[in-house]
């Protein structure tokens, strides 16, 4: 199967509200994990960034040509930096069939962990297709 590309998902992970906190005297160190496609991107650590961290961090992912929705499908999480490890804070699965039609997304997410919700994260989208522009 060929992997055609069609266009560019720019993806602004700008912040996150009321994440469950994993500390009682200190705020966590969070950052988030995007993946489209079997590619996966993070941002960069808010640092004491608790339950509302701002990250306000640019990725890019291609869009492929879908048959199926397994290419429409943006996973996004929200974790907490830890010593030795990392926790989940929440997740989301999006499809982005109606960003590639609309080319724009700009709102909260809400986050989920065992369908209990763990608080949102906001996203702002546009989708470039690769193809000419439209005629005037």
């Amino acid at each position: 199967m060929s992997r055609e590309e069609i266009g560019t998902l720019i993806i602004v992970i700008l912040k996150a509200r009321n994440l469950n906190d994993k500390h009682k005297f200190r705020k966590q160190d969070v950052f988030a994990k995007i993946g489209l496609n079997g590619e996966r991107l993070k941002t960069k650590v808010d640092i004491k960034g608790g339950q509302h961290p701002v990250w306000d961090d640019e990725v890019r992912f291609p869009v492929l040509k879908a048959e199926t929705g397994k290419f429409r499908s943006l996973e996004i999480s929200c974790w907490s930096k830890e010593p030795r490890d990392e926790d989940l804070l929440g997740k989301a699965t999006l499809d982005i069939s109606k960003i590639i039609q609309t080319g724009e997304f700009d709102e909260w997410v809400p986050l989920a962990i065992d369908d209990n919700v763990r608080g949102d994260i906001y996203l702002e989208m546009t989708y470039y297709s690769n193809g000419p522009a439209p005629p005037q």
